[in-house]
């Protein structure tokens, strides 16, 4: 896809991909959903207040607002239909916030930018599993929420092509 390497994609839900390959309804549940969320508003605070490149920050501020949007509108999803969502993060997503945390300002926009790249890719993988998803509601927010993801992803590829090594 991007070039990326094996060591850097690692962290982004390999364990996840596998119980999806197990059970498959499990992408339609919006507690996956509702993970892969928190990951990217907690990456995208993150790169938003550093010393990022321009385009990172701007992307980045952006992503945030966006993000605390569709993590409210998945919160009442969930609660309006007694779905339980998780109360913790996924351990492997806090591992690349952690990972991200030391890195200088270059060095930061990079992976952020890979990140949002490879995140988004499989949310909207998530997003179109939902949208098929024999629970009507539950199709129906995804085919809602599924356009604004695509822009988002069109817009971290500009941004990765920016800054790309």
């Amino acid at each position: 896809m991007l070039g990326l390497s094996a060591t850097r994609t690692r962290g982004l839900g390999t364990s996840f991909q596998a119980r999806a390959a197990a059970n498959p309804e499990l992408t339609s549940h919006p507690d996956h959903q509702l993970g892969a969320g928190h990951l990217q508003a907690q990456a995208a605070r993150l790169a938003a207040g550093r010393d990022t490149r321009p385009e990172v920050k701007e992307y980045a501020a952006a992503a945030a607002d966006f993000r605390a949007g569709l993590l409210q509108r998945l919160e009442a999803f969930g609660r309006e239909r007694s779905i339980p969502l998780p109360a913790t993060k996924e351990f492997e997503h806090q591992v690349i916030i952690e990972n991200l945390e030391p890195l200088d300002a270059l060095e930061l926009s990079r992976r952020y930018a890979e990140i949002q790249v490879q995140a988004l890719d499989r949310e909207i993988g998530i997003y179109q599993a939902a949208s098929r998803s024999p629970h009507q509601e539950i199709k129906e927010f995804a085919v809602q929420a599924l356009p604004e993801l695509q822009q988002r992803l069109k817009g971290a590829q500009t941004m990765y092509d920016a800054i790309k090594p």
